[in-house]
């Protein structure tokens, strides 16, 4: 039996010769035939002369729900060429998260859009743009569907289908009392299982997880995927609820703090994900690399303070690959251990067991890696001298590696900076030079028995 295998090329290049052809009821017929994440693909290749028939094509209600598949910079480059009118249209159909973080992006033109809605929309926008960027506040959603706890059960259904077109999510009911403080929480399966006349504040759950407005979005990740929530709630100081955050919008999150770390890991401070120009790239990998630049100047200089030991045995020359990729790499690893553990909370309270345990697999490899290298010497060098040094190097030089690699993120962990600034490159560095100084340092002393 031949399969029916959608192509989604050739029916995007259909939609965009339409398109050219201005033919709307065709368009709109081919596009709102697809899943809105393949119709916002499709927006995303047009042409920015094609970009601005959108308004002509859809309706505000269809590209607010496209819109939701967009992240925020392409969301804001979409609408910074339509009519006013239409983005007031769109802002009002969009989830009050989604359309608060998107008019953070678009400056004194979003300021302008904002004055020209509802009092009861400015409010709730104005209200989620003032949290401080990226606590739960700023990222909480204000649509949730709330019962009171003396609605019996055929009440809170009915309750349900009045707020359910402008809920984000209904997984959960959401019980408060009438000064909208949260006391418990029902979830609408067990809604669908319990009596008719039951009253909800019997069967509702009074011991629930929450986060506050203040609480850093990473804590609200934590939460949501430890306790595998669809949604957390989100209270104030009185533990009146403010609104939840959804898992899609944690993900989201979750990618971009991801995207965050890997980049400063790698010592680069742009983004993959929104497009820039050359010199753009250019200047944000830069002071990285000039920092670097120096550092590994001083390396340079090191190994000049050595050149009188270098002149005696030309042979220690070749081995100084061997202990600054060793060092950096082993570095590196313990890095990435300390990192993941700070960014997930696992070491709060054990960074010295962290630091011990670091340390002794460093020693652990150092001396397996000294050894394997001092049996390559004496095979091939046949010289007991140059293969004591680069053993001893090796295993002192591991071991130390691993300690600057768990306790630099920790320090800057400390200082209230994220850990992931201590990037790979940097500790690569660091570690390079403190190797050589080692390996010219027992060079130097032994050096009139080689």
């Amino acid at each position: 039996m031949k399969k029916n295998v959608f192509k989604h090329e050739s029916y995007y290049n259909n939609i965009f010769a339409v398109l050219k052809e201005n033919d709307r009821e065709q368009f709109r017929t081919l596009l709102l035939t697809l899943h809105e994440r393949d119709q916002a693909e499709v927006l995303r290749r047009l042409y920015p002369e094609n970009k601005k028939k959108i308004e002509i094509f859809l309706t505000a209600k269809e590209f607010a729900d496209v819109l939701g598949w967009m992240d925020v910079d392409e969301q804001a480059n979409l609408l910074k060429d339509f009519k006013p009118e239409y983005v007031r249209e769109i802002l009002q159909r969009m989830s009050r998260d989604d359309a608060a973080n998107m008019l953070a992006k678009t400056g004194s033109e979003g300021k302008a859009i904002l004055n020209q809605l509802s009092d009861q929309d400015r409010a709730d926008l104005e209200e989620l743009l003032a949290y401080p960027s990226q606590s739960a506040g700023s990222i909480m959603t204000k649509e949730f569907v709330s019962v009171s706890p003396n609605s019996t059960v055929h009440q809170a259904f009915n309750q349900v289908r009045a707020q359910a077109p402008t809920a984000e999510i209904i997984q959960y009911l959401y019980v408060l009392d009438a000064h909208g403080i949260l006391l418990g929480i029902l979830s609408i399966r067990d809604l669908f299982l319990l009596p008719a006349e039951v009253m909800i504040g019997d069967r509702m759950s009074s011991h629930f997880v929450h986060a506050r407005l203040e609480d850093d979005q990473e804590k609200v990740a934590r939460l949501i995927q430890d306790y595998d929530l669809v949604a957390l709630p989100i209270l104030d100081d009185k533990n009146i609820l403010r609104g939840i955050v959804t898992v899609d919008d944690i993900m989201d999150i979750m990618e971009d703090e991801v995207t965050e770390d890997f980049n400063e890991f790698s010592a680069i401070t742009t983004t993959f994900d929104r497009p820039e120009t050359v010199w753009e790239i250019a200047r944000a990998r830069s002071p990285w690399i000039i920092i670097l630049l120096f550092m590994g100047m001083l390396s340079a200089s090191l190994i000049s303070s050595f050149e009188e030991t270098l002149n005696q045995v030309v042979v220690l020359a070749a081995f100084i690959p061997i202990i600054m990729d060793s060092a950096g790499n082993v570095g590196t690893q313990s890095l990435a251990v300390a990192v993941r553990g700070l960014i997930l909370k696992e070491q709060d309270e054990r960074i010295g067991r962290t630091i011990w345990k670091e340390f002794m697999v460093g020693m652990c490899i150092g001396l397996l890696a000294g050894i394997v290298l001092s049996l390559v010497i004496l095979i091939f060098y046949r010289n007991a001298v140059l293969a004591l040094i680069l053993g001893i190097t090796i295993f002192i030089t591991l071991s130390l590696s691993t300690i600057s690699g768990t306790v630099v993120p920790i320090l800057i962990n400390t200082l209230k900076f994220d850990p992931a600034i201590a990037s790979g490159p940097f500790i690569t560095t660091i570690n390079d030079i403190l190797g050589l100084y080692i390996y010219f340092s027992i060079a130097s002393f032994l050096l009139h028995l080689i």
